[in-house]
């Protein structure tokens, strides 16, 4: 048999390694033993420190190693034992270095794309704002100063209102999920959505004008809820109260003999809700639809002709024939109406009472539409479509919607651009003449209408109740926006008739039967464009002290501070630094504000790290120095 050679690396691992031993367990050796042992170790380390030796350090290795084999054996336990406190050191070092210094984060749902998407992975900081208490919601310190509004944020769930939120480190560790949304509010910020933006003021009264500028918010758009219902919860046995923001802003109370009452809260007392307040410009809160800019939004839908047609609930007198129909539910009301209870998909619903404006489309709005379509990732297999998900069903369920002539695949559109993903999460273009880019108006409808929840719930159909999709329509200077671009141009002639039809209606309106007018009620800004303060601080919404508002960037389906509140400021852990993966042209840093490069958090752990790493090569250097053995003294 081949003589084993040892290093020299190889050789002081196993001297240490026996030396230790020897310094615990020398007594459980007889004085023969000990003494070879002690001399063993002796000749060890003086052929270590001869480097001209090569085969006396092997000869002594093989001497010291067999003495090992025969004298230092561990017992089952001992194994066990040492395996254990290995594991538990590595686990708990992983632990202390996600908690408090970085971690790699993969997305697992689409409510920050386009700026994530699914199955993207990233590298987080945290020592971006302060340094974490590891595996407890709070901080050794904090600077609020070092979070900026459009900055995306990690936090933790912890002490909040979100469902399934429980998780653990490595199946050990008790802790809670973390999520990943956009700070777009501070502490004291007064903020008010208007065209898919947010115009807002700081504590000190400042216009948050980057909000406005930012160039990574330049494609993003903001929405102020997710559904014109929010929250809905019993409040006692007649009644219910709305939650928008996790706040309650209304509430319905029926009386014995069937009939409604609708309040609004505005701020100290709860008042009824006036459902005509809209038509005139007033000064306080009077209405549901006044909270923060919600009445400048409208939930839409496509129709078809022949489902339009079939409506006997809306207004058709001077509506021109369209290729396809926008229906426009808007400007929501407590007391405009009952809201009404329905079933779909056999599940209880509540809408609230509102209005509903009908727009015709032509070729140009459908050609339009395409060019900005996005909709959720999804699978198709056997041409029927599924909203993706990490864990797909075996199955596809049953009355998914048919995407003929599309080949088996995951895809999703943005910036009506359709890509299938591949391997990896890896993005490709579908090509121009998929049947995906078909401008049929059916396959247009198909898109708009179901593309981002892929459930054909939401398919409008005569004989059912459908609810609305998550697609929102607002204006922006005129023009009216769908999908986040401009599908109606101000100067359009359809839109021209639709806001004159519009104004037409409110003005024929009784109050037994009124009708408020989908519009553009314009930004929060004077004459001279500067920033209207009182109308801000009455109509906005203000975040408390010590909290933070987190948006999703695709508002169509972000669970946010739109549905469980403001984020505590505790609950901050840190943020995204480089996308790692897949690879593609967002690789790379994400689009945000530039993180600090010093902080005192960073400076703390790096200066933690220096300390290890030092002791780790001083360690290193005294293996390299004799032996303190009793036989080396003279």
């Amino acid at each position: 048999m081949a003589t084993q050679h040892y290093s020299r690396r190889k050789a002081r691992h196993l001297l240490h390694s026996c030396y230790r031993w020897w310094r615990k367990n020398s007594k459980s050796l007889t004085p023969p033993q000990k003494q070879q042992l002690e001399g063993l170790l002796a000749q060890t380390d003086e052929k270590l420190h001869d480097d001209s030796d090569t085969d006396g350090l092997t000869q002594v290795c093989q001497q010291l190693e067999a003495f090992a084999s025969c004298h230092m054996r561990k017992g089952v336990a001992g194994h066990i034992r040492e395996l254990a406190l290995a594991i538990l050191i590595a686990l708990a070092l992983a632990t202390l270095i996600r908690q408090t210094w970085f971690e790699p984060y993969e997305i697992p749902t689409g409510s920050m794309r386009p700026s994530f998407e699914e199955q993207d992975r990233l590298l987080v900081t945290k020592t971006a704002f302060g340094l974490n208490i590891p595996l407890i919601t709070d901080h050794f310190f904090f600077h609020p100063a070092l979070v900026t509004r459009s900055d995306i944020v990690i936090w933790s769930g912890d002490n909040m209102p979100i469902a399934d939120n429980n998780t653990t480190y490595f199946g050990l560790f008790p802790a809670k999920k973390r999520y990943i949304k956009r700070c777009m509010g501070k502490p004291g910020d007064t903020l008010y959505f208007y065209g898919g933006k947010i115009y807002g003021i700081d504590k000190e009264g400042q216009p948050l004008t980057e909000l406005l500028k930012a160039p990574w918010l330049d494609r993003l758009e903001w929405v102020p809820f997710i559904t014109f219902e929010g929250e809905v919860t019993p409040q006692g046995a007649h009644g219910l109260l709305f939650h928008q923001m996790h706040l309650p802003i209304g509430r319905l109370t029926l009386s014995p003999t069937g009939t409604a009452l609708g309040e609004i809260y505005n701020g100290t007392k709860w008042i009824t809700d006036e459902p005509t307040a809209q038509k005139k410009p007033h000064s306080s809160l009077r209405t549901y639809s006044d909270f923060w800019g919600i009445g400048n939004y409208a939930m839409a839908r496509l129709l078809t002709p022949e489902q339009f047609a079939a409506r006997s609930d809306i207004e058709k007198e001077g509506i021109e024939q369209g290729l396809l129909y926008l229906e426009l539910r808007h400007t929501p009301s407590l007391n405009y109406s009952q809201a009404r209870f329905f079933r779909s998909g056999g599940d209880m619903g509540l809408e609230l009472a509102s209005y509903t404006a009908v727009i015709p489309l032509q070729r140009r709005h459908l050609e339009a539409l395409m060019a900005h379509m996005y909709t959720a990732r999804f699978v198709v297999r056997a041409e029927k479509a599924e909203r993706y998900a990490i864990q797909m069903p075996s199955k596809t369920p049953k009355g998914s919607p048919i995407l003929s002539a599309t080949p088996d695949g995951t895809y999703e559109f943005y910036f009506g651009k359709a890509t299938e993903i591949g391997w990896g999460a890896i993005a490709h273009p579908v090509p121009p003449y998929s049947q995906l880019y078909s401008h049929d108006p059916l396959h247009v409808q198909k898109l708009f209408n179901l593309g981002i929840e892929w459930n054909m719930a939401y398919d409008p159909q005569p004989e059912r109740y459908a609810p609305f999709p998550h697609r929102y329509a607002y204006f922006r200077d005129g023009a009216l926006f769908l999908l986040g671009g401009s599908i109606f141009k101000s100067d359009d002639p359809t839109l021209q008739a639709f806001i004159k039809r519009e104004m037409h209606r409110q003005e024929l309106s009784s109050s037994s039967r009124p009708y408020i007018s989908f519009q553009d009620r314009h930004p929060p800004l004077k004459e001279d464009g500067s920033f209207d303060l009182d109308f801000l601080h009455t109509f906005g919404l203000k975040i408390p002290d010590d909290q933070y508002l987190m948006l999703g960037d695709n508002h169509a389906m972000s669970g946010d501070s739109r549905v469980f509140g403001f984020v505590p400021q505790a609950n901050i852990q840190g943020a995204p630094t480089w996308i790692i993966w897949p690879v593609g042209d967002r690789l790379g840093r994400p689009p945000q504000p530039p993180l600090p490069l010093v902080t005192g958090a960073r400076m703390t752990i790096w200066a933690i790290v220096s300390v290890i790493a030092a002791a780790y090569i001083w360690h290193r250097v005294r293996l390299r120095r004799p032996l303190d053995l009793p036989r080396q003294k003279k």
